[in-house]
């Protein structure tokens, strides 16, 4: 069997580096042609992307993707208000509203269609893609999938002028919420399916980018996501519980601490909101910390992004895709990675 490789399974080997400073250090990317400042999407959960985190994405150079969890109109009203802080995307599914859903989107200026699905390799995905493409001008976000295969198939699928219009968003299994491989049995470690997605449409020659969505859990996954093949990534849990994450704050009143609900797209409370019903369901729900503002969770990112790229000796992620190198770490490796020795522990 292949060995699949997790974010904590590897670690960047440091470079030499003539950057005076991190502030040097700039994280221009695209995707699918729409240009970004940070590296950065807010997943298109009903629990972490509505207006306010859109706004506050497009703010800091990143952008939101508003959930699809709601009705066509709330979620419209939502992109308009986000739009004016230049780029926000909308989420659809492949029923039959999709078009609809689609065209209102485009009609309230959305910058780019996500087309949200858990197991994005799909006839029905293929067709309402290549359908997409072929009536509408606007850039696309088709996910989830997660292996080279499933890359070399929609690559060859969509006509090559519309790759610089297409994203994959690529991860199953891996969201801190997601249940998908424990109900399932499926599922790929998010960073060995970017390497392999990335393997495909590298030697396609493609322009298709890649979203790395799904199992980030600090900075340093970030960069090494980027590193392997991302043009960016997708956010959930470390931008849950912020200020701008929907839903209200909870405090508890024996310790003063505050929470917020942080749900997956496919657990029981999303479903149950938005249809009323929730039969089967792949995605749990918990209370993370209330961390006020997402502006000071997104600078700290950017901040350890920016750092991780002078290790490597570069100053832009076009640079750290060609320069990094990658070594494989025993779990001895990994525990030596945390914080340790502090104390006499």
């Amino acid at each position: 069997m292949k060995t699949a490789l997790s974010f904590d399974d590897v670690l960047l080997v440091p470079g030499y580096n003539d950057i005076k400073s991190r502030s040097d250090v700039t994280l221009e990317t695209y995707v699918a042609g729409v240009d970004l400042h940070l590296p950065i999407i807010a997943a298109n959960m009903p629990s972490v992307c509505e207006a306010d985190m859109a706004i506050a994405l497009a703010d800091a150079g990143g952008m939101g993707i508003v959930h699809r969890m709601q009705s066509i109109k709330s979620q419209c009203d939502q992109v308009i208000a986000a739009s004016m802080h230049r780029s926000v995307g909308g989420a659809i599914g492949i029923g039959n509203d999709w078009k609809v859903r689609a065209e209102t989107l485009i009609g309230a200026h959305a910058s780019i269609i996500c087309l949200d699905v858990a197991h994005g390799h799909q006839q029905r995905v293929m067709e309402v893609a290549l359908e997409f493409l072929d009536s509408y001008k606007l850039p696309l976000i088709i996910g989830n999938v997660a292996t080279g295969h499933s890359a070399r198939h929609f690559a060859s699928e969509i006509n090559d002028l519309d790759h610089s219009r297409v994203a994959l968003k690529v991860g199953v299994g891996g969201g801190s919420v997601c249940t998908t491989r424990i109900k399932t049995g499926f599922g790929v470690p998010t960073l060995q399916s970017v390497m392999d997605v990335y393997e495909v449409l590298d030697d396609l020659n493609s322009d298709i980018s890649i979203i790395a969505d799904g199992g980030v859990k600090c900075s340093g996954d970030i960069v090494k996501a980027l590193a392997s093949g991302a043009d960016a990534v997708m956010l959930g849990s470390l931008l849950a519980g912020t200020r701008e994450a929907p839903g209200d704050v909870i405090k508890d009143d024996k310790t003063g601490l505050k929470y917020k609900v942080y749900r997956g797209a496919a657990s029981y409370g999303a479903k149950k909101a938005h249809f009323g019903e929730a039969e089967y369901v792949e995605g749990a729900e918990r209370l993370v910390p209330y961390k006020g503002s997402v502006d000071k969770t997104l600078h700290t990112l950017a901040d350890g992004i920016k750092s991780g790229l002078t290790y490597c000796g570069v100053d832009n992620l076009t640079d750290l895709l060609d320069e990094a190198e990658f070594i494989r770490i025993t779990e001895a490796g990994y525990k030596e990675s945390l914080p340790h020795g502090i104390y006499g522990a």
